[in-house]
């Protein structure tokens, strides 16, 4: 009796962290978001670090991500509230606790450091960034499609670790290797999470509300 509990839990689960994915917009969002890595990487590649612009480039990774973060946050919301929860209604979700996210972001910014430490100490690796970035990001795809159920997921993370590898071993480099790792992996994303809400809002029209009228 518990385990058929325990399942039916799960499910329940699973099935409310696949809505949050089921119109594509964190795909879109994501995906816009690592168009703008790889085209930061890119500028940082072409510029001198030597000059101002380079500089304030190299100083600014942390704030970069943080800002970005934190807008494609707001971003995915608002999209939502227009375009999701008209047609399917609004789930509220369980948020982490303050000490939670920060402790992600010190693990985040940790990690950061420590394959920066290790890049500096043996330059010749600096060459398989784009293969590292590239099962990083696999990993965690494959990770969500296995905890959400769903299969764009598997092959995003596919993607991502033939991508990143065949960069590599193409010998582009870890100058323009990352941007254009990133750049793929990003009209990726867009590409899937585009055909995603497409077909959601063909099969999803919206609700109307009590009075009989569409609601936008």
């Amino acid at each position: 009796m518990n385990d058929k509990i325990t399942k039916q839990s799960e499910f329940a689960e699973q099935r409310a962290m696949q809505y949050w994915v089921v119109d594509g917009i964190a795909e879109l969002v994501m995906g816009g978001f690592f168009g703008l890595l790889g085209l930061y990487f890119g500028a940082q590649a072409v510029l001198p670090e030597e000059s101002t612009v380079g500089s304030l480039l190299s100083a600014g990774f942390l704030l970069v991500i943080v800002v970005g973060g934190l807008a494609g946050r707001s971003l995915i919301g608002k999209l939502k509230e227009r375009l999701t929860y008209p047609r399917t209604g609004f789930v509220a979700y369980r948020q982490p606790s303050k000490k939670r996210r920060w402790l992600t972001i010190a693990l985040a910014f940790g990690m950061a450091m420590l394959v920066s430490a290790l890049f500096a100490s043996a330059p010749a690796s600096l060459a398989w960034i784009p293969a590292v970035s590239g099962l990083v990001i696999g990993v965690y795809w494959l990770y969500q499609g296995h905890r959400m159920g769903v299969l764009r997921f598997y092959a995003l993370a596919a993607l991502s670790a033939v991508a990143g590898t065949a960069i590599t071993l193409a010998g582009i480099g870890e100058t323009l290797g990352l941007p254009l790792f990133y750049i793929v992996i990003g009209l990726a994303l867009i590409v899937t999470g585009g055909l995603t809400l497409r077909s959601y809002l063909r099969q999803m029209p919206v609700q109307p509300d009590e009075s009989g009228e569409r609601t936008r």
